[in-house]
């Protein structure tokens, strides 16, 4: 295992801890969280850099790290649903977004072996997503406003996956 399939593995254990001190912990507990959620973004961006550098990029790679980036993603959209800081159907959109992202994966991979990589708009709204979770979880004001941001631009970032996909699958019936 390389170092940036071990820190995509990281970002995946630190999803229960995460979630055990946001949901449980009523003093600090979300203080404590917030530690494990930058953890997350540290990781998520350490992987991928390292991984192009270093020239470790592996095909299980280009399959755990959207996985891991989607498990963070739900996890943190649920316990935010749970303390009444985003509207559920944020978090349903969300998911149903990322289910139809990751049959469509499957789907891929299963008819070709092919793996859409991660695209510049897909990284900005990762990037998004921390920045706005991050104002979620120390109450700035501005918390909501950024994920309503990142909820739009994910789903720009989306369409063009979208095209993508469906350029390999017009292939597939050549």
């Amino acid at each position: 295992m390389n170092i940036p399939n071990a820190l995509t593995l990281l970002r995946i254990l630190v999803i229960p801890p995460f979630l055990y001190f946001y949901l449980f912990f009523p003093t600090h507990g979300e203080k404590i969280a917030l530690i494990f959620f930058l953890f997350s973004g540290i990781t998520d961006l350490m992987d991928g850099f390292i991984a192009r550098k270093l020239d470790q990029v592996t095909k299980i790679g280009t399959i755990l790290d959207p996985l891991a980036d989607k498990m963070v993603l739900i996890s943190v959209l649920t316990v935010f649903v749970i303390k009444n800081k985003i509207e559920a159907w944020i978090l349903l959109v969300m998911f149903l977004k990322e289910l139809l992202m990751i049959l469509g994966a499957f789907y891929l991979y299963n008819g070709k072996k092919e793996i859409i990589p991660a695209n510049v708009l897909g990284k900005v709204s990762t990037a998004l997503f921390y920045a706005a979770g991050f104002s979620v979880i120390i109450n700035l004001p501005v918390g909501y406003s950024m994920i309503v941001l990142f909820l739009v631009f994910n789903f720009v970032s989306t369409f063009f996956y979208f095209l993508k996909f469906i350029t390999i699958r017009k292939e597939f019936n050549r």
